[in-house]
């Protein structure tokens, strides 16, 4: 059971990866640690994810670093067991060499002595932190708040434990909290800005950053923060003005306006994004990807009940309305529990797309370079992961032309019309390959292509058999 339940966490965390999706993706790389700690690689993966997260999302800071820090040498300080004079330099040595499991069952043999100590109850529960164990550090936390109920560092290192599980709601209302009682704190400022780099408010976040930078210059963490947050606004910006303009010129090329509108997401474009994504799905209803990124958006935006339909819509697409989870989701959801609904349901909607993309994208290198045979097998590849994805259809089809396997052209770009009826570059080429064979066909998916707006170059081609004598001597 164990290893099933691991390789499902890895699954989802592949695919929130390759969708961008980072902080998602490190906490289901965890959650695989946690349930098999032995799983192949898995290590790597979350070093890996957890080196993008920091990018994008800036580094949270709290008691327990990437290294050990000062702060967490006088907790260890502060801590005194009656009967062991060296117990807090014990912690220390053990939280120095990164030996966390040591330390908390270290932590656990004199709990009752310590379980009201501050120090222990922080100190507890950073170690659950650093293991991925977020419900026994929020346990923690929650049980200090009430005994110290002004506490900011206590408040912000709870924000930390949210945040780290995605729940960006739960975290903003925990470092406003801290704020109010430490209105200047540099470290719970910091931690905010991480936020709303997360929920991909980055101008907003740069702005915190740049006055953090200001008034502590010597301080790395932030100043890393803010230098990775100008280099990711750099690089979207950039991608974004391609996007823009490629679009521009072939409007009929969905998976590009699939990618702007997920790009103008991360860059906290969100009425755009909504607008562009919408458009996608009015166009081709089985890119899947969409749903998922408009789920996210609205989840994001605290819109649950949209973000619900968005992901339901999806998983029901995907035709695993039929599983277990499915069920649990419409059980929790009757029953009002919509936080375990939405859980159950975003177990199925993940994103396969972007997997049949990267194959489509390699196909075509190969193609581009004549390389048939590679072209094909990772076009039929694309096809098997997404069996709505028109493109992995449309160039395979291209590719059984170039090997004069016709018939089966023919099918793939039928197929391709069939997911996509709008796809005008598929009409242009079906009427093409038609036109010995079935000439009134041909002049039928012709005549499509031009009206759909087919590129110019093939516009002009489509014009030529379309004219009168053309047609007169085709009948």
């Amino acid at each position: 059971m164990s290893v099933r339940v691991a390789e499902e966490h890895f699954e989802r965390g592949i695919h929130y990866f390759r969708g961008g999706f980072f902080p998602a993706a490190l906490q289901e790389f965890r959650a695989v640690a946690r349930v098999d700690p032995d799983y192949q690689n898995i290590q790597h993966f979350i070093s890996v994810t957890q080196k993008k997260t920091d990018e994008i999302s800036g580094q949270l800071v709290n008691f327990i670093e990437e290294s050990f820090d000062n702060q967490t040498l006088q907790l260890s300080e502060e801590l005194v067991v009656s009967g062991t004079p060296n117990f807090g330099k014990e912690i220390e040595r053990l939280l120095r060499r990164e030996e966390y499991q040591a330390a908390l069952e270290k932590l656990r043999t004199v709990e009752s002595f310590v379980a009201e100590s501050r120090p222990f109850i922080l100190l507890n529960a950073n170690v659950y932190r650093r293991l991925g164990r977020f419900h026994e550090a929020e346990q923690a936390l929650i049980r200090a708040q009430t005994m110290f109920p002004r506490d900011a560092e206590i408040i912000n290192n709870l924000g930390n434990i949210y945040l780290a599980r995605n729940q960006f709601s739960a975290a903003r209302q925990q470092f406003d909290m801290a704020l109010k009682l430490a209105p200047d704190d540099r470290r719970i400022l910091n931690n905010l800005g991480a936020l709303l780099m997360q929920t991909h408010n980055l101008d907003g976040a740069q702005s915190l950053f740049e006055r953090l930078v200001r008034e502590h210059p010597a301080w790395r963490v932030c100043r890393n923060n803010l230098e990775n947050l100008i280099r990711r606004k750099t690089e979207l910006d950039r991608e974004i003005s391609g996007l823009r303009q490629e679009l521009f010129l072939h409007p009929e090329y969905l998976d590009v306006a699939l990618n702007l509108g997920k790009s103008l997401f991360f860059r906290g474009y969100f009425t755009e994004s909504q607008q562009i994504l919408g458009e996608v799905l009015q166009k081709n209803p089985n890119l899947l990807a969409a749903y998922f990124y408009l789920g996210s958006l609205h989840e994001l935006l605290g819109k649950m009940p949209q973000a619900i339909d968005f992901y339901q819509q999806m998983v029901v697409r995907k035709e695993k309305n039929t599983t277990t989870e499915f069920q649990n989701f419409h059980n929790f959801l009757q029953e009002g529990y919509q936080d375990e609904a939405l859980a159950e349901l975003k177990k199925l909607a993940v994103i396969d797309m972007d997997l049949a993309a990267g194959h489509i994208a390699i196909g075509i290198r190969y193609f581009e370079e004549g390389h048939w045979n590679e072209a094909l097998s990772h076009f039929t590849e694309a096809s098997q992961l997404n069996s709505r994805y028109p493109d992995a259809y449309y160039w395979r089809g291209l590719t059984r032309l170039r090997t004069s396997e016709k018939t089966g052209a023919e099918k793939d770009f039928r197929k391709a019309i069939e997911l996509h009826p709008d796809f005008a570059d598929a009409h242009f080429q079906l009427g093409m390959l038609l036109r010995e064979k079935m000439p009134k066909k041909a002049h039928y998916y012709l005549e499509n292509a031009v009206k759909l707006g087919v590129r110019s170059q093939f516009a002009a081609i489509a014009q030529e058999f379309l004219s009168p004598a053309k047609v007169k001597r085709s009948k």
